[in-house]
């Protein structure tokens, strides 16, 4: 209990009490009295802003109190006095600011006080106002009621103030365990590493935990108060409780793919006032599910292609040799010639064919060298400047750090080789290709990104198939021979692609110990395709 609290609702109580009884019964000795109590509350309050002991504050308010109400009953009628009652109002705060022991001490002051009083008025040893007294006996039996209640009153009120007090305690604990309670609900709903969201029977939001904002790419600020499916953007109208996967994006525009479990929410059995929506981002596990697809595809593909190959190759060659022996012993014409010139020319394009195809088909072991991969890279753009792709308004752009990682480097040339030169065809008339290195984290970062026509989600699904070209020319086996060199490296490609707006090839190898560091550490935007 705050004593000092108390001590002050005191000084205010006996201000007010003793204004209101003074009003009653105006006279010179009553205005006294109230200047006598109003000089003496400014005391009080001065001197609990000084002093810490506010026990012995509270015994002194109680007994000058106790003074100024004997000595008002004197100047009020004595016997007859209603300012007699105050002596119950300070039995009462007694028990509040000092409990049982100063209840009794207040009542019996008040009932020695009030009795002594009366019967020294009674025998005239002191001044009295009381008009008339009755016989001594008579008088006795007043007074002791009287003191009988002021025993009881002390009685009861140390009682009540006790049961009060146990109360506020009780009270003031089970707050207590209920601000505890909160602030720990608050943190488990903070430290929750999945998305946990709550809304309303009509999707409103009304909880969004940090997890939630990581994931959505939203702040709470933005979430709560707005449909789900306006943060969520992508969210079926008609999800409700149960298991699904949803895809969605964020405000920078990146797909997630995320994975919800729904529940009611019911304040009781009978009433259900929301939904609690629980939910993680897979977009990670299912792009390896996607990709640990794709290389059993790839690697069914390659046994049947190696197969195949095996198959054309054997036949072709006995075709070619027996038309070229066919050649040299025949007097042909000209036209004749040109026919043949044909058809070496085509015999030649299809075995080259069948030895990329054989390349595709046989694992790839790279003979790993440490060097320098922005060397590499600078190489293979000089060399590509003198390509046939590249025209005159097409133009290259790098930002290379100075990377070293132990690779194969005839087979990673052979990578940028290709993909440069898918670059520039998705390019025909002109165009930027923008290639950066950077090393972060103990990963090197490799991105192609060009300015073409792009792709649809369809053509990047198929797009490290074998035979699958886009262009004109050529066999469709270079993205496949780029997709398991780069494998074979333990390292990964991904593509982000759309009509109209390019594309971007981001390759991640691993980087191992003794790598140089390059001179940014900034992570590619949008290469975590």
């Amino acid at each position: 209990m705050d004593r000092r609290r108390w001590l002050l609702r005191l000084i205010w109580v006996r201000a007010v009490v003793f204004s209101v009884f003074v009003a009653a019964q105006p006279s010179v000795d009553m205005l006294v009295l109230l200047g006598a109590v109003y000089a003496l509350s400014v005391c009080w309050v001065g001197l609990i802003r000084l002093n810490t002991s506010y026990v012995w504050q509270a015994y002194a308010q109680i007994a000058v109190d106790l003074l100024l109400i004997t000595w008002t009953v004197n100047r009020t009628g004595g016997l007859d006095s209603y300012f007699s009652s105050l002596y119950f109002l300070e039995i009462v705060m007694s028990s509040i600011l000092l409990k049982r022991r100063g209840a009794y001490l207040t009542a019996i002051a008040s009932s020695l006080l009030h009795g002594v009083h009366i019967d020294l008025a009674h025998f005239q040893v002191i001044p009295s106002t009381t008009v008339s007294f009755p016989e001594f006996v008579e008088l006795q039996y007043i007074v002791g009621v009287t003191i009988l209640g002021f025993s009881a009153v002390g009685f009861l009120a140390n009682f009540l103030a006790e049961n009060w007090q146990i109360s506020d305690a009780a009270l003031e604990k089970s707050a207590g365990q209920v601000v505890f309670l909160q602030a720990l609900n608050t943190r488990i709903v903070e430290s929750l590493g999945s998305g946990l969201i709550t809304t309303d029977l009509e999707g409103k939001i009304v909880l969004f935990n940090p997890a939630a904002a990581r994931i959505s790419g939203r702040s709470a600020a933005e979430a709560v108060g707005r449909k789900i499916q306006d943060v969520l953007p992508g969210l079926p109208p008609d999800a409700g409780p149960g298991h699904f996967e949803a895809s969605t994006s964020g405000p920078s525009g990146r797909s997630v793919f995320l994975q919800f479990s729904v529940t009611p929410l019911a304040m009781d059995p009978e009433r259900m006032t929301g939904y609690v929506w629980c939910f993680d981002d897979v977009t990670q596990l299912r792009e390896m599910e996607r990709q640990l697809r794709h290389r059993e595809r790839m690697a069914a593909i390659g046994v049947m292609s190696a197969g195949i190959a095996h198959e054309i190759r054997n036949p072709l060659a006995s075709i070619t040799g027996s038309f070229d022996l066919l050649r040299s012993e025949l007097d042909l014409g000209a036209e004749q010639k040109q026919l043949a010139g044909i058809i070496a020319r085509e015999t030649e394009r299809l075995n080259q064919t069948i030895n990329d195809f054989l390349l595709y088909a046989r694992p790839v072991v790279p003979r790993k060298d440490r060097i320098r991969l922005d060397h590499v890279i600078s190489d293979s753009v000089q060399l590509i400047r003198n390509s046939p792709d590249l025209g005159p308004k097409h133009n290259i752009e790098t930002d290379l750090g100075p990377v070293r990682v132990a690779v194969d480097e005839r087979l990673i040339r052979q990578v940028f080789y290709n993909l440069a030169s898918n670059a520039f065809k998705a390019m025909p008339d002109s165009g930027t290709l923008n290639i950066t290195l950077k090393e972060v984290d103990g990963k090197v970062h490799i991105r192609f990104q060009d300015s073409g026509v792009g792709m649809t989600d369809k053509d990047i699904d198929q797009l490290f198939l074998p035979f699958n070209s886009s262009f004109r020319t050529g066999t469709g086996l270079g993205l496949s021979i780029v997709y398991q060199i780069v494998t074979a490296h333990q390292g990964s490609i991904s593509v982000r692609s759309k009509p109209g707006q390019g594309t971007v090839f981001a390759i991640e190898l691993p980087a191992e110990q003794g790598t140089v560091a390059s001179e940014s550490s900034r992570t590619f935007e949008n290469a975590d395709i």
